[in-house]
């Protein structure tokens, strides 16, 4: 029988699959292991008083053990009890799938974990941030109302090409900062491109107010009011740095309005300032309000604009219901902001309520398409509300001659060949031996060209990045080249494994652990690894368990030898000899 990981990327919309990778959970180190157990048990030990009580009763209700690194099965199975699901991806997926995977419940969860230099604070997506920082959360229903909602936005969010190139920067230098051996010129090269990428979007997208939206809420969110706060954004949650410096004064706390979506943000560092929702339901009011902004909403002649100025394939939707999917490469409007005429070039798509009007997919419309839309001259009702008589009136009959005037003056002269309603409404005609013409006589489509499909509508009430059908007209990146990269581990890495694998032994039954192998392990330690102090903190809170307080004094005096080296040492050490004392287990 298929892993239950099999099971849930089969069940996902096809066009989501490519960036769904399966969790190898034996590539996690033991050190992988204790590193995740130092992040959580420090954490939980500081957020006890400060996150949202949700956090705290979800890490249960959704498969997170302070233990060790979560199986995707076991989360699986506890997040399918609340509605969701989770895919294991490779870092970072394109912010729209990123936002559409929201939309359909399921949580992207980045398979690599940081590197004990970044134990802190990592830039790139790792499972600690987002097992253990979206998932406990979202067993508020509210909460995953509004994580959900905003993800069916975020998908509609009208995006550029330079914000696909901010995301491919962005995820460079997250690569490249969380590889532990990457030399500083590779770092500042990282940056330096990021930075010209920064600079160079000097007008945002809409997609990028409302990427920064999701940043403030759904990654760095607080709760309450700016005196009195609770945090609930998952950067903060799954950050030991993060979570205690968002309370001290030095970091704004400003309540939250749609306002927030104006402020940019870094992903490489830590946040200056913090917005503060009233609650949950603020959050969704706070959305919506952002959300009666978007096009796909707004619709009309800037909508259209907006997604033509994309340069990326988008939808536009007529009020018969009809919509376009294609790089928008002309269209005209008069004066009251109705369009007359629209363009596409390359490949283009129909569909109705986002599915693929049949005969009507790139395949048919490879090079591009352009219909005039609009009322006929003299007739005051819409092509698409007609009845079969009125059409029949107008001349738009099968098998019959046709000559159509628009109020813009375009001209359309044909053989009625199919005339294509959707639940009532007319929504394209298609024509034989057809002449199309401007309102200046110009042609635009000539009968020697095939058969002309004319779309219906007088009114554009949505628009959107993207494509209606995502199955049939996937528009989605390939997934990115840039990975994570593989560390390759030395043997002197590989014996310290050996240790750590055999303290976790120990830990897992303490009954079973000798003094002998106890202080074997410790002499290793001793002779091969002076500065590591991961592990004695492990020992030590085993020797304490255990009331070997000869181990227990050594193993403390090893580690403030340690802890004078380094302030950023001592301070790892210290919160540790603190959860150990206080037993956050």
């Amino acid at each position: 029988m298929p892993k239950q990981q099999d099971a849930v990327i089969a069940s996902i919309p096809s066009h989501l699959r490519q960036f769904a990778v399966h969790q190898h959970y034996d590539e996690y180190t033991p050190q992988d292991q204790a590193v995740w157990r130092y992040v959580m048990r420090r954490n939980l030990a500081y957020l006890r008083n400060v996150a949202h009580p949700a956090y705290i009763s979800g890490l249960d209700k959704t498969g997170i053990s302070l233990e060790y690194i979560p199986d995707i099965d076991d989360m699986n199975e506890r997040l399918g009890k609340i509605g969701w699901r989770a895919v294991v991806v490779d870092g970072f997926v394109p912010p729209a799938a990123f936002m559409e995977f929201q939309q359909h419940k399921i949580l992207v969860i980045s398979a690599e974990i940081r590197n004990i230099k970044n134990i802190l604070y990592t830039p790139a997506p790792d499972i600690i941030h987002e097992a253990a920082g979206h998932a406990p959360i979202i067993a508020d229903d509210v909460y995953a109302t509004y994580l959900q909602r905003i993800g069916e936005y975020g998908a509609k969010s009208v995006f550029s090409k330079l914000d696909y190139e901010l995301y491919e920067a962005i995820r460079q230098l997250s690569i490249i900062k969380e590889y532990p051996d990457a030399t500083p010129e590779e770092i500042e090269l990282a940056e330096k491109e990021l930075e010209e990428k920064v600079a160079a979007n000097k007008i945002p997208s809409e997609s990028a107010f409302l990427a920064r939206l999701h940043w403030w809420t759904v990654e760095y969110g607080l709760v309450g009011t700016p005196e009195d706060f609770q945090i609930y954004g998952a950067g903060i949650l799954s950050s030991v740095g993060e979570s205690e410096a968002c309370m001290d004064a030095s970091v704004k706390k400003i309540p939250l309005s749609v306002d927030t979506a104006k402020v940019d943000y870094d992903i490489t560092k830590m946040q200056p300032q913090l917005f503060v929702a009233k609650s949950f339901e603020h959050l969704l009011e706070v959305l919506e309000e952002f959300a009666d902004t978007m096009c796909f909403r707004k619709g009309g002649v800037d909508s259209v604009k907006q997604v033509m100025a994309s340069e990326n394939i988008g939808t536009v939707v007529f009020d018969s219901g009809i919509q376009l999917s294609g790089i928008i490469s002309e269209f005209v409007h008069d004066e009251n902001g109705r369009v007359d005429f629209i363009r596409t070039s390359g490949e283009t798509a129909l569909a109705y309520n986002d599915i693929q009007v049949d005969g009507h997919g790139i395949e048919y419309h490879r090079d591009g398409y352009s219909s005039p839309v609009g009322k006929l001259q003299g007739v005051g009702k819409p092509i698409h509300e007609m009845t079969d008589k009125e059409l029949f009136d107008v001349g738009i009959s099968e098998n019959s001659n046709a000559s159509l005037v628009f109020e813009s003056g375009y001209r359309v002269s044909g053989n009625v060949e199919a005339v294509i309603r959707k639940d009532g409404n007319v929504v394209l005609v298609s024509f034989g031996n057809c002449s199309v013409a401007d309102p200046q006589g110009a042609e635009i489509f000539n009968p020697e060209w095939g058969t002309f499909d004319m779309l219906v509508g007088t009114e554009v009430v949505s628009a959107f990045s993207g494509s209606a059908d995502k199955t049939k007209f996937d528009v989605y990146p390939p997934k990115s080249t840039k990975k994570a990269i593989k560390v390759t581990y030395t043997d002197k890495q590989k014996a310290l494994f050996a240790l750590y694998r055999e303290v976790d032994d120990f830990r897992t039954n303490a009954q079973a652990c000798t003094m002998d192998s106890f202080r074997r392990v410790c002499r290793h330690l001793s002779e091969s690894y002076p500065d590591v102090w991961l592990i004695r903190l492990e020992l030590l809170e085993l020797a304490k368990q255990l009331n070997w307080q000869e181990e227990e004094s050594s193993l403390q005096s090893e580690l403030a030898d340690i802890a004078q080296k380094s302030t950023d040492t001592a301070d790892l050490i210290h919160a540790g000899l603190s959860f150990i004392s206080n037993r956050i287990i």
